[in-house]
């Protein structure tokens, strides 16, 4: 949950009161504080146990230490003018796919609001360590969740509404998360794959953090308008997370899912979005990211062919390029991935998930 900070043991008090027990203090010493607390609201001040607010407020000004902290009052005042004042509103309805969550799949989030509750201005939450982005689809607020390996057991999903009015509401839900049994193999590759050599370390180097560069950025609107669709034939040949060893030495994980296409056969977008990046990476070969909005990316890679821009908007089923066998491979297919606040997640799962259209 967020935690909600609380000053003990002092007590909230008119502005009024704390600006007449310090100026009247400052009075004698010729400090002022007026510039730091014009115009705040109500404050954390403290007062004897055996005095009340108005007997403080008439008593006489009694000279304070030279040595007040101030900037620790200003502190006080500024943070507590900044936390949202939090309100009693109906619980939100909140459904997920898929129903029992897995390690290594994403999770979509709906939540629905009460019938003539508040609406909120904005959803934000937090999973398993993740953030979880929502974006409204009509009447309903929309999000997903990555679920990164090794996560199981209960986690919790917790979320925070904010309302035009300057208040917001917190809710939290309970998951439970499976765990997975990953696959391994053994692959042989070209030895330049397994060992690349040292004059292409700073092209590798430069693909990373292009990747980075894309992934590490939310964009703040979901363009998606319905369901994912596969963007070829789902013939599955390589199973997203397996475990893999290259040429007996180089260790990984495999972060996409690989589908059955000869050279040259056509590669679909699997739903609405923008390219964002596109060319010819070292180990990925010629591939293609579309960001759907909200950190959620798919990618298509070792494509023999891409046809498609950086900046262009593609719709489900637009030809995007066509199947290959550049990169590192043992034979043409498509490699096809998702991520989810910037983490690798089976992009098998979105075919599941329930998303409501515009």
């Amino acid at each position: 949950m967020i935690w909600h900070p609380r000053v003990q043991p002092w007590t909230k008090v008119p502005l009024t009161a704390l600006l007449a027990l310090v100026f009247g203090s400052c009075a004698s010493t010729g400090q002022t504080v007026a510039e730091e607390v014009e115009g705040t609201p109500a404050v954390l001040a403290t007062l004897p146990e055996d005095e009340t607010e108005s007997e403080a407020q008439a008593a006489e000004p009694t000279p304070i230490d030279s040595e007040f902290d101030f900037d620790s009052l200003v502190a006080v005042i500024r943070s507590e003018a900044a936390e949202p004042r939090e309100r009693s509103v109906l619980p939100f309805g909140i459904v997920w796919t898929p129903a029992a969550p897995t390690e290594g799949s994403a999770i979509a989030f709906r939540v629905l609001s009460p019938r003539g509750g508040l609406e909120p201005e904005a959803v934000v939450g937090r999973f398993a360590d993740g953030v979880v982005r929502f974006g409204r689809i009509g009447k309903e607020w929309v999000g997903f969740a990555a679920v990164p390996f090794d996560t199981e057991g209960q986690q919790q999903l917790d979320l925070e509404f904010r309302f035009g009015d300057g208040s917001m509401y917190r809710q939290a839900v309970d998951l439970q998360v499976a765990a997975r049994d990953w696959d391994e193999t053994t692959l042989s590759v070209a030895p330049r794959y397994s060992s690349p050599p040292p004059e292409v370390q700073d092209r590798i180097a430069r693909d990373r953090a292009q990747f980075r560069a894309v992934l590490d950025h939310a964009s703040p609107e979901w363009l998606l308008e319905g369901a994912f669709e596969s963007p070829r034939p789902y013939d599955v040949t390589a199973e997203f997370g397996q475990k893999r060893t290259f040429n007996g030495e180089l260790q990984s994980r495999h972060t996409g899912l690989d589908l059955r296409g000869q050279v040259g056969t056509p590669v679909h977008a699997a739903g609405r979005g923008k390219i964002v990046l596109a060319g010819d990476f070292y180990f990925s070969g010629n591939g293609v990211f579309v960001d759907h909005g909200l950190g959620v990316y798919t990618g298509y890679f070792h494509l023999s062919e891409i046809l498609v821009s950086e900046g262009d908007m593609v719709d489900p089923g637009d030809l995007i390029g066509r199947a290959g066998a550049t990169g590192r491979v043992t034979g043409p297919h498509l490699h096809w991935s998702l991520w989810v606040d910037g983490k690798g997640q089976d992009a098998g799962g979105l075919l599941g998930l329930e998303i409501p259209r515009p």
